[in-house]
């Protein structure tokens, strides 16, 4: 990451940065609750765009077309699991799994991934520590040995 990620940002935001600034995802969604004047201002020392909705939640993305968009599906009412997943840049095969048990299973589907086992490499993708900021994905794999979540994971910086 080129600068600090604001400390009042909630960990797992450093993940998704620092992703988004390799290039590795058009877009990163975060919860920066009342702070989005904050979070613009350092966005755009950054280099990035900023959207933000009611709900505490920002976009940032180098193309201010992605943040709106990827917004907009966010807000959409149904199921938009997997629209969102690719804006976001998820691989297509971790959208369509997280699709299949909506935004509202997303959390109980992590947990029951977990309890496979993230074995040699793929030890890179385990889910588990993205809540702390100590993961190198910021979504959900679609298995415990999904290739294309690996192969993000191995580009991750640092």
């Amino acid at each position: 990451m080129n600068g600090k990620v604001p400390d009042w940002l909630p960990p797992s935001a450093a993940i998704d940065l620092a992703l988004l600034d390799a290039g590795l995802k058009p877009a990163a969604r975060v919860l920066v609750g009342y702070r989005a004047v904050e979070l613009r201002r350092w966005g755009r020392r950054m280099g990035y765009f900023m959207s933000a909705d009611r709900d505490g939640f920002a976009v940032l993305s180098r193309q201010s077309s992605v943040c709106r968009r990827t917004l907009e599906i966010d807000r959409r009412p149904g199921r938009h699991t997997a629209a969102l997943g690719y804006w976001l840049g998820y691989p297509r095969c971790c959208g369509r799994a997280a699709a299949r048990v909506g935004d509202e299973g997303i959390d109980d589907y992590q947990r029951r991934l977990r309890q496979r086992r993230f074995r040699g490499r793929y030890a890179m993708i385990d889910p588990g520590g993205y809540g702390a900021g100590k993961g190198r994905l910021s979504h959900v794999p679609c298995t415990h040995n999904c290739h294309a979540s690996l192969v993000m994971a191995r580009e991750f910086p640092g």
